[in-house]
């Protein structure tokens, strides 16, 4: 994929900070399909992204990116 970008200032200054940006995800599995989430408190986690190969797990609705899973055991 190539990202075109046109402007007047440069582009150290549009981009800074862009690599030191951190995450606060966690790798987990829930109903044996492994995904990446992010905590949102009391025990649940926002999916980010499935890590699944089997491709009926990204048609699930409930595994969707953005659904709350429970991670209580991992906080």
């Amino acid at each position: 994929m190539t990202m075109l970008y046109w402007a007047a200032i440069p582009l150290e200054t549009v981009f800074e900070g862009f690599d030191s940006t951190s995450y606060n995800w966690l790798e987990t599995d829930y109903q044996r399909v492994k995904m990446i989430v992010e905590p949102c408190g009391n025990g649940w986690g926002k999916i980010v992204r499935l890590l699944s190969a089997n491709p009926y797990d990204y048609m699930d609705p409930r595994l969707s990116p953005g659904s709350l899973v429970p991670i209580a055991s991992l906080t």
